[in-house]
């Protein structure tokens, strides 16, 4: 299979992973344009350690991580309506949500994406899980 059909094959679940990431899919989709185009520049960025998706993925987040507004939950939350709970957990966290319960990836897989270890990913999943709950109590 050649690199732009292993692209185009995953490219879906991508733009829904940046989609949820972002809150909307006009910036999701410009986040995942940046990838294609730096994966376009240098094919070497894609890592398939861990398979094409994964390889992806590691990449987009790169792309997403180097964004300072990325890390900034206050700026995320303030362009986010306020029904989409995710905008409300810090970034770091829900990435790590979303790897684990939206892609369905294993812990080893999202450490990898994320470029860090498993306990850190089972702490950051209970993170998210806190605050999801924290969010939640505050509006009942």
């Amino acid at each position: 299979m050649s690199r732009s059909q292993v692209v185009a094959e995953h490219l879906p679940l991508l733009r829904r992973y940046a989609r949820a990431l972002s809150g909307s899919q006009q910036s999701g989709d410009a986040y995942v344009g940046a990838m294609l185009e730096a994966l376009l520049q240098d094919s070497a960025l894609l890592d398939e350690r861990f398979g094409a998706r994964a390889g992806l993925f590691r990449l987009f987040t790169k792309i997403w991580n180097s964004v300072a507004v990325n890390g900034d939950s206050a700026a995320a939350a303030a362009t986010v309506a306020p029904e989409h709970r995710l905008a409300h957990i810090t970034p770091l966290p829900r990435q790590v949500f979303l790897l684990l319960s939206l892609e369905g990836f294993s812990e080893e897989e999202v450490a990898y994406i994320l470029d860090i270890d498993v306990a850190n990913v089972r702490a950051l999943a209970d993170e998210a899980g806190r605050e999801m709950a924290a969010d939640i109590a505050t509006d009942v």
